[in-house]
């Protein structure tokens, strides 16, 4: 079976030869420099090159950046500070550093796509989402004020981000149409969502409205990634057309088999704890019993919750 075949028959519930083998997430530049001192080859740069080194499946992230590479940035505080506070500033912003013309290499995009048609590559498009976004402008704690402080500001910073994403969606789609797809949102803490329903449902859910049926149309599975303790909130976004989440992370108190039980249709990817990887082969196996019913039942590839640590050989 055909790498592109296996990954979407098992995100849809159908049989496969074996399971998808991969990683989710891109590895820490620790763990990388760590393993190149334990034999890993130096020349090795890119994600795509160590994954096929490895062995691994081959999936290939494209992350659509809103902002230009002249866009500010606060060095000492990053998104704790921000650089827009109210809507004077964000137009400032916006005119000379957001939303870029060319938001991604055609050239590169079709070599994807020729290698996605013979079924050696599953190709993944990640969007920045309704949450994600302002915050990484408003910075963290303003970000949270801003739901009531600088409404109006919100809804123009997501009705811009919602424009873009479908323009550029329509773009890559004429080049290149992805497997699947996530928003990145981090949207949730250890202790679950870091906003209300309410506000989920006046701030994000209208955009969300009307971009979802759009990756429908053009035959993607749209997914959530937020890191934490999503399960109080899986119902916000799948009630809203999106069908899967990840990265599912166990410390935070996710538990895949309980998800399961809740949203049997629900897909995943993740979910396996990282934390246990450093600890030795017994406690490996353990964490994979604990989610193999799961990885038996279909709609969930089973990969580490997040991106591997420095501790792992």
């Amino acid at each position: 079976m055909k790498n592109r075949k296996r990954f979407l028959n098992t995100l849809n519930f159908k049989p496969v030869d074996r399971l998808p083998v991969i990683e989710w997430s891109e590895w820490w530049n620790k763990t990388i420099d760590r393993w190149k001192g334990e034999g890993l080859p130096k020349d090795l740069v890119d994600e795509g090159e160590i994954s096929e080194y490895f062995g691994l499946d081959r999936v290939r992230e494209w992350w659509i950046k809103v902002k230009k590479p002249t866009c500010p940035k606060d060095k000492k505080y990053g998104w704790a500070k921000g650089i827009v506070s109210d809507m004077e500033s964000y137009i400032r912003i916006k005119e000379e550093h957001l939303y870029p013309e060319e938001a991604f290499d055609r050239g590169t995009a079709a070599k994807l796509a020729l290698e996605q048609k013979r079924g050696d590559m599953v190709v993944w498009l990640v969007l920045e989402g309704f949450f994600w976004f302002p915050r990484t402008l408003f910075g963290t704690e303003r970000h949270l004020y801003a739901f009531y402080d600088e409404p109006e500001v919100m809804h123009a910073m997501n009705q811009d981000l919602l424009e873009y994403n479908l323009r550029v969606l329509d773009q890559f789609c004429e080049v290149c149409r992805p497997d699947f797809m996530t928003f990145v949102e981090d949207i949730s803490g250890n202790n679950g969502p870091m906003i209300s329903k309410s506000l989920f449902d006046e701030f994000m859910a209208p955009y969300y409205k009307q971009i979802v049926p759009r990756f429908k149309e053009y035959g993607m599975i749209p997914f959530a990634d937020s890191d934490g303790n999503v399960e109080p909130m899986v119902s916000w976004f799948t009630d809203l057309g999106m069908e899967g989440f990840e990265p599912l992370e166990r410390r935070a108190g996710v538990d895949i088999l309980r998800l399961r039980r809740e949203h049997p249709g629900l897909k995943m990817i993740g979910g396996y704890d990282k934390m246990v990887m450093s600890k030795g082969e017994t406690e490996m196996r353990a964490e994979f019993e604990r989610i193999l019913p799961v990885m038996r039942q279909g709609g969930y590839v089973a990969s580490v919750d997040h991106q591997t640590p420095p501790e792992v050989s």
